[in-house]
């Protein structure tokens, strides 16, 4: 198998065969406790990364999926990842190269390596989780890109920690966790509900052609507490600022002179309650607000509403309990700015609102 598209090993955007796509995100190999010793190595594609706040399927903290090889010992690993993707509208760092195909200079993340440190600590009640990383860019030369597209290397680095520890509840899987990252230069990347930080954010400095000066924090926490055999209550908050290389504080150009934001903020929380009506009978109900503020324009908002009757075959009391078959209504309340400046997918569709509904059914279930 072959991809022109960027990454080399699973293809993440194969074409359509009679309106069907097929996609291997994850292609890998990988051995574990090699000859009964405490090493492991893999190499391939997969989704490196570790846990994911589930009610809005975030994956925050240590989401390095891409391609490249990784080995472990014990509670150490460290890994070399190169994502590689192709996005001719993507404002990220540099690394144009000519297309093998028809010649055309793509923007692209080749050539970038991302080299990760993973160490976990283990507690009296859950573990602590230590993360760096550093990143490099290899500059433009004319044997592998165009003159005009001849840039300078560059680098970042991330440091963070995260704790998860179990809570003692009467009813046993409770837990909370809280994790804090701080990215660098290319390195500060997290937006738009992903967490990946080679994804980079902001404009760079023109003059140096660098991100040097740009840099991310990214804040989570979440919390599942089963309070009895009635109740369950999921919660979270996510807080992420960043900033680009460039000095200002609102829009900037990038290498091609698009326009995009440099600075921005993001701040999320929410929460899911699970009430046990009956073993096979739950009503879901969750409460969220959302704030995004790019650059120094106004704050966009909205509070969200969210209740689900459920039906759960397996007749289990717990959140993890599959498969689900749903009926949800939701609505929304928007801001005069998220509503004025289309601040959603929703309102994308619909046009200026200030409330929104939706209507469904939906069904979740785990193979494993």
């Amino acid at each position: 198998m072959y991809t022109a598209q960027g990454q080399l090993i699973g293809n993440v955007t194969s074409k359509s065969y009679g309106g069907i796509t097929a996609a291997l995100p994850e292609l890998f190999a990988e051995a574990k406790n090699i000859m009964g010793s405490n090493w492991s190595v893999w190499i391939g594609a997969r989704f490196f990364r570790g846990d994911d706040i589930h009610i809005i399927d975030h994956f925050y903290f240590d989401d390095h999926s891409s391609q490249g090889l990784g080995i472990q010992y014990k509670r150490t690993q460290f890994a070399l990842m190169l994502p590689g993707s192709v996005d001719t509208a993507t404002t990220l760092p540099p690394y144009f190269y000519l297309n093998i195909v028809n010649g055309t200079p793509i923007l692209g993340l080749r050539n970038r390596g991302v080299y990760i440190l993973e160490h976990t600590i283990p507690t009296s009640n859950g573990y602590l989780k230590l993360l760096g990383e550093f990143h490099r860019l290899g500059h433009g030369t004319l044997q592998d890109t165009s003159t005009a597209y001849n840039y300078p290397s560059d680098h970042g680095f991330v440091i963070g920690a995260k704790y998860r520890g179990n809570l003692a509840t009467f009813i046993s899987g409770s837990y909370f966790d809280a994790s804090l990252r701080y990215g660098s230069g290319i390195a500060n990347g997290g937006d738009g509900g992903a967490s990946k930080t080679f994804l980079t954010y902001g404009g760079p400095n023109l003059e140096t052609q660098k991100f040097s000066k740009a840099y991310s924090i990214a804040a989570t926490g979440s919390v599942l507490w089963n309070i009895n055999r009635q109740y369950s209550l999921n919660a979270y908050s996510i807080f992420t600022k960043s900033r680009g290389a460039s000095d200002s504080l609102n829009k900037t150009p990038d290498y091609l002179g698009k326009m995009l934001f440099n600075r921005k903020t993001d701040f999320a929380i929410g929460a899911r309650g699970t009430w046990y009506i009956k073993d096979w009978l739950h009503l879901l109900h969750e409460l969220n607000f959302a704030m995004r503020k790019d650059g120094t324009q106004d704050a966009a908002q909205m509070v969200k509403l969210t209740v689900a009757p459920t039906i759960v075959p397996t007749a289990e009391r717990s959140v993890w309990s599959r498969p689900h078959f749903r009926l949800v209504y939701s609505v929304a309340r928007y801001n005069q700015f998220a509503s004025d400046n289309l601040y959603s997918a929703y309102l994308a569709q619909r046009g200026p609102k200030k409330w929104a509904h939706y209507f469904g059914v939906k069904t979740e279930w785990w193979i494993w």
